[in-house]
């Protein structure tokens, strides 16, 4: 990943991720096809570390509140990484010149989050435990909630002094403002 974020996904070639990671071209095409497949792989395992940290929270949840609020740290944690930043500002700037690729990370990474979180969400409907009328549509805005103005301003490198503090706050704003919504009635 080093390489597509030092060098854009333009600049980056498989001759300099060969040299970095001290492997083959024949390696690398024979694994990964080429830049692309390359670069897939390394998103697809992205999302893997992110969905890794959502245990199957739609099976026997009890706490559904508390299982929001790890869901939005566990997600936050990830997405406020410097890398994940970096990766973020490079599909902001090769996106209009490379709209496959973007929707590639959307399917591979945010598309497999969203419907993780939406399953959950129809599961606890289903059982009760919230009033979720759009699931899909919850999922969606409570992620962006959740991310809000931190990661805007990350994204143009303002991080805050204590990122960890910040990070717990828009967690908590984000899981409060979203179960005043959800609860159950009564």
């Amino acid at each position: 990943m080093t390489v597509f974020l030092q060098h854009g996904y333009a600049g980056a070639t498989v001759e300099l991720v060969v040299r970095r990671a001290r492997a083959s071209k024949a390696t690398i095409y024979s694994f990964f096809g080429g830049k692309e497949g390359l670069f897939d792989a390394l998103i697809d395992e992205r999302a893997e570390r992110i969905l890794a940290g959502f245990p199957d929270f739609d099976r026997a949840t009890v706490n559904v509140r508390a299982a929001l609020r790890h869901i939005a740290q566990r997600y936050l944690e990830v997405v406020m990484a410097r890398e994940a930043i970096a990766l973020y500002r490079l599909l902001v700037a090769e996106g209009p010149r490379y709209p496959k690729l973007v929707r590639g990370v959307y399917r591979i990474g945010q598309d497999r989050v969203l419907a993780s979180l939406a399953k959950a969400l129809r599961s606890w409907a289903a059982r009760g435990r919230i009033r979720a009328v759009d699931p899909d549509r919850i999922a969606t805005q409570f992620l962006a909630v959740v991310r809000g103005e931190l990661h805007l301003r990350a994204m143009v490198g303002l991080l805050p002094e204590d990122l960890e503090e910040a990070i717990e706050r828009a967690v908590h704003g984000a899981v409060e403002t979203f179960w005043r919504a959800l609860k159950p009635a009564g």
